[in-house]
């Protein structure tokens, strides 16, 4: 496999791990904050001792905890779908990358590699050690014995 191309793949995909762990975070408060909302929703709601009646001020006192919950919620909504948005459309373009196996682009790649491999080669000034022709003397000194 290609240097590049795998090195591509590799970010992608933890790039896609952390985006995953990102929307399963978001997803488990969320759904923690939507359990609260409906528990407070769903609790009786009355005034303490022999009275029945309501209390006006615990009522106020219930409605704005419920307001804040469903605020709280409304956002963790919003920025789990918009993550969940991002990974999806991460895990098609992963999924598109990794089918370009064995085409053009990771073949191109290759070339990119090999290029850098000689520019790194020249510009390091190796290239009278690492050369075909000292490869060449070093196999018929090794036959030659």
């Amino acid at each position: 496999m290609i240097f590049l191309y795998t090195f591509l793949l590799i970010f992608l995909g933890a790039l896609k791990v952390l985006i995953d762990r990102r929307v399963a975070a978001l997803e488990r408060k969320y759904s923690r904050t939507a359990r609260e909302a409906d528990s407070l929703l769903r609790e009786p709601w009355y005034r303490g001792g022999n009275s029945n009646r309501p209390d006006p001020a615990q009522a106020a006192k219930r409605q704005y905890l419920l307001g804040l919950l469903v605020q709280k919620r409304e956002r963790l909504e919003g920025r789990y779908t918009a993550w969940q948005d991002r990974a999806d459309r991460l895990g098609k373009l992963v999924a598109r990358i990794r089918g370009w196996k064995g085409k053009t682009l990771p073949y191109t790649l290759g070339v990119v590699d090999v290029s850098c491999v000689l520019y790194l080669i020249d510009y390091l000034g190796v290239g009278e050690y690492v050369s075909a022709h000292n490869l060449v003397r070093a196999i018929t000194a090794l036959i030659g014995r």
